[in-house]
């Protein structure tokens, strides 16, 4: 992959991650919730709800409760580190990059695990287009670059 293939990658990446903190990251149907001490007629009136989950209210804890919106976040800055790496006034080890791309990609990959494992929960497109945003670094560290090559004009043909 050449460096302007994985520039657009990285800028693609940066665009789904900004898009996916509103959209639906989960839809948990059927929710039910106990209000202590508000009657069986209060309690009825919150049954059967459904909620949403964004990337801008939701939360993955993973040994600490973290919001979605800043391991969002820290893939966009993944994707910016990135795209810095490929200039020459910035000096950023590849190994930094490799430890956070991993860690955001686990981290933005656990609300799939949760709702595959419940079995109500359905997943949106926020999950998916944030998932887009922290696989771009990863795709452009995995995959080795390539040189650009030009065809040279004709030699032949002289401007007069």
């Amino acid at each position: 992959m050449n460096p302007k293939q994985k520039n657009t990658l990285l800028a693609a990446g940066i665009v789904s991650g900004l898009m996916s903190l509103p959209m639906t990251w989960m839809t948990i149907p059927t929710a039910e919730m106990q209000i202590e001490g508000g009657g069986d007629l209060f309690n009825s009136a919150f049954q059967g709800m459904t909620f949403d989950i964004t990337g801008l209210n939701g939360h993955v804890t993973l040994l600490l409760k973290t919001p979605l919106w800043f391991v969002v976040g820290i893939a966009i800055a993944l994707n910016i580190l990135q795209l810095m790496r490929s200039s020459d006034a910035f000096a950023i080890p590849k190994r930094a990059l490799w430890i956070v791309a991993i860690g955001a990609a686990i981290w933005i990959t656990i609300p799939m695990i949760m709702v595959l494992s419940s079995g109500e929960a359905t997943l949106g497109i926020g999950w998916f287009l944030g998932l887009c945003c922290a696989a771009a670094p990863l795709v452009c560290l995995f995959v080795p670059d390539t040189k650009v090559q030009r065809r040279e004009s004709n030699t032949a043909e002289t401007d007069e």
